[in-house]
């Protein structure tokens, strides 16, 4: 039976600018259980970035409460958060600029190792991340190799393996494929599956791809303008999603049968400025269904008999 592991409780990240605060996570709450795979989706500069990097405190939260195996880790001091990186890893979008150009394979994986303490002298270093190669389908030969001599995979699969070799028990995937050709997402992909299964990991997603979403993750969330509109079973959501933004957005995925109508789409006007964002719903400038109400009252995150949870008027 799954247990909650990572646990967010209001968490908003706001940036001062000249034009007022820019709220790039706005009281977002969610939980992840343990050896799940979570997704989440939404428009480019929606704040799924943002929040990840606000959880890992890479950045810091403006307020609201992260817990990690029941410990809240929003306030806790540096040094408290360095024992924790263990824990939690990131790999970054851009396998590209993530990696350092003038550090070899070797010294890019050997850092967290010896930062960590996790290898002591070089023999050992050098026989873990062999280790970790071969989890990654390289080879031995790759940990001499500079980033400008590995192919866009390969890069990936080093980044991840960097993940990887503090141990962790949740990893961050921004975009992971975003930048693969399609047969080379497919292969990083099953690497991902088969490192979850032998290390029993937990994996949280972030993508525009609402495809990778539904193949990866068993349970997702839907983000827009830094809030979260709809979570849920992967499977439940994707069936039938109930927030008009998640509806909208997921009839935008092409359908691959030429034959097939084109649907209506249901999203019109642009993303409102998340420095002056709407009053109430901060969906309802673009939503077919809106009320007095949904321009004057934040909905709530709110549990349905299935399970999953709606922000929506319609559906409190």
């Amino acid at each position: 039976m799954s247990e909650s592991w990572l646990s967010v409780k209001n968490l908003s990240k706001h940036f001062d600018t000249s034009k007022g605060p820019l709220k790039a996570v706005d009281s977002v709450s969610l939980d992840v259980n343990k050896g799940d795979s979570y997704g989440l989706v939404g428009e480019s500069g929606c704040g799924k970035s943002t929040l990840i990097r606000t959880i890992l405190r890479l950045l810091e939260p403006t307020s609201g409460e992260i817990f990690l195996e029941g410990r809240e880790i929003a306030k806790a001091s540096r040094q408290s958060i360095r024992n924790l990186r263990r824990k939690m890893s990131l790999v970054f979008q851009s396998p590209h600029s993530s990696l350092n150009p003038r550090m070899t394979v070797y010294d890019t994986l050997a850092r967290p190792l010896l930062v960590h303490g996790i290898t002591r002298n070089k023999k050992d270093t050098t026989i873990e991340i062999v280790r970790l190669l071969k989890l990654m389908g390289l080879q031995a030969e790759h940990m001499i190799r500079y980033p400008h001599e590995l192919s866009g995979g390969q890069k990936q699969r080093i980044a991840i393996a960097r993940a990887l070799a503090v141990g962790p028990e949740i990893v961050f995937l921004d975009e992971p494929t975003s930048a693969l050709d399609v047969s080379v997402q497919t292969k990083i992909l099953k690497l991902l599956d088969l490192a979850k299964k032998e290390k029993q990991l937990t994996y949280f997603y972030i993508s525009h791809d609402i495809n990778l979403i539904r193949v990866v993750s068993d349970k997702m969330g839907v983000m827009y303008l830094g809030k979260l509109v709809e979570i849920g079973e992967t499977s439940t959501i994707m069936k039938k999603p109930f927030h008009p933004y998640a509806v909208g957005l997921f009839k935008a995925v092409p359908d691959p049968d030429p034959d097939k109508k084109l649907p209506e789409l249901l999203l019109t006007g642009e993303v409102p400025s998340p420095v002056n964002t709407p009053s109430g719903c901060v969906f309802h400038p673009r939503c077919p269904f809106t009320w007095d109400r949904c321009r004057k009252e934040v909905p709530v995150l709110l549990k349905q008999e299935d399970g999953r949870g709606v922000a929506c008027h319609k559906y409190s």
